[in-house]
């Protein structure tokens, strides 16, 4: 699978020159390498010219507004404008005032960071369409990851919502995501995406509404099927919105505010800052052996920091090793570099590689009538021990309405 975009190419030739080069005299593997040089250094400049996000105001801002000016909201443009995007898209994104009311405070209130959200742009609306496309869905529901987690994969809400698409626990094991001790597929751009689309997928062959879906997403299927229900049977979003919990209310028209406001930008004196690197510069190698990102990044010239935002998934900021391969995002021209380097690597400060034991994330767990730590211990796979030490209780007994954290058999859930 590919994980980023053109994922194993970098690597895939670099083998292949290799291999061509071991039947080469010296002056022959010279030349070959400068040709490889040459290729990534073209290909890097390619994709820095063509595939990144500008941050320079003078290209951007062609209706000379001052700094910080916040231009007023033309209805007739704005009507104009959203009959534009709304004609091009599946979506419903014609003009209404709850909108419009949104649109007004993103722009007026919220300017500098739908700037930062351009400049993540690069890095990670490339794959969102990619993977979009992939199930045939509307393009436009890349910009939900703007409102769920401002584009963050590290995002965590206090409900324990976690990762670019803010997944839930419980939701995101029925997806197929893994969580452990070492491992959050919430946070990885890729998987998380992935099943952000079969997700949303899903909500929309249940309910034939996109922006149901959407708040099916947000709020969950039940409250969703419990506004439609008092709404007399209603099946728009705009018809039963007034049912919805207060926070779905906005959901949705929130979302159709950064659709647009994400598209007509410079119309709002609102340009991109603090730009990441684009997704064209990255590629995916994978990895067998236990590896801290304090190893790699002494040979890379890189802070752990930097590894640690393109590799968001490992939550101790360590590849955890066989049996399994592991992605590793990197730079494509610190490809090469991690080859040569990847036995080193190793090597670097050993004894402060860990033994690798994995322990499932904890999910909560409210106690209900009946309910004993026998029971609840069957029921997920562990013992009544674990439960006392992990909740910390000197007995058995518990109330109803208890919350207990549980590291759960995987199995189970």
């Amino acid at each position: 699978m590919n994980y980023w975009l053109f994922n194993g190419g970098l690597l895939g030739l670099f083998v292949a020159v290799l291999g061509v080069a071991n039947a080469q005299d010296s002056q022959d593997l010279r030349r070959l390498d400068t040709a490889l040089t040459d290729w990534e250094t073209n290909w890097i400049n390619w994709c820095e010219a063509n595939a990144c996000m500008s941050a320079d105001t003078a290209l951007w801002n062609i209706r000379e507004f001052d700094l910080n000016q916040y231009p007023p909201l033309d209805s007739a443009q704005l009507k104009l404008r959203l009959e534009v995007l709304d004609a091009t898209s599946p979506l419903d994104l014609a003009w209404n005032p709850i909108m419009h009311s949104r649109i007004a405070f993103y722009a007026s209130k919220r300017p500098i960071h739908l700037g930062r959200m351009l400049g993540r742009s690069s890095l990670y609306f490339p794959l969102f369409e990619e993977m979009l496309d992939r199930y045939d869905m509307p393009l436009e529901l890349k910009y939900l990851a703007v409102v769920e987690s401002a584009l963050n994969p590290n995002a965590r809400s206090h409900a324990g919502a976690s990762g670019l698409w803010q997944f839930m626990y419980t939701t995101a094991r029925a997806q197929g995501l893994r969580i452990d001790s070492y491992i959050d597929e919430r946070r990885d751009p890729v998987k998380s995406t992935e099943a952000a689309c079969q997700f949303l997928q899903k909500l929309y062959s249940n309910y034939g509404d996109w922006y149901l879906a959407l708040a099916a997403y947000n709020a969950g299927p039940g409250n969703v099927n419990k506004a439609i229900r008092r709404s007399g049977g209603k099946k728009s979003y705009w018809e039963i919105r007034h049912f919805l919990p207060r926070e779905t209310r906005n959901y949705v028209p929130a979302f159709m505010a950064v659709v647009y406001l994400m598209e007509f930008h410079a119309e709002h004196n609102i340009f991109p800052a603090e730009l990441q690197m684009p997704y064209t510069s990255l590629d995916t190698i994978g990895v067998r052996t236990i590896l801290r990102f304090d190893q790699i990044a002494a040979h890379l010239n890189k802070s752990e920091e930097e590894i640690a935002a393109l590799n968001p998934m490992y939550r101790m900021k360590i590849i955890p090793g066989p049996p399994e391969q592991w992605p590793l995002v990197l730079p494509l021209q610190d490809i090469p570099t991690f080859l040569a380097f990847q036995d080193s690597m190793i090597l670097h400060k050993p004894a402060l590689t860990p033994k690798i034991v994995f322990v499932p994330e904890p999910i909560s767990y409210r106690v209900k009538g009946g309910d004993v730590l026998g029971t609840i211990a069957d029921r997920y796979g562990v013992s009544v021990r674990q439960i006392r030490e992990w909740n910390g209780l000197k007995g058995t007994v518990i109330r109803v309405g208890q919350k207990l954290r549980i590291h759960a058999d995987p199995s189970k859930l």
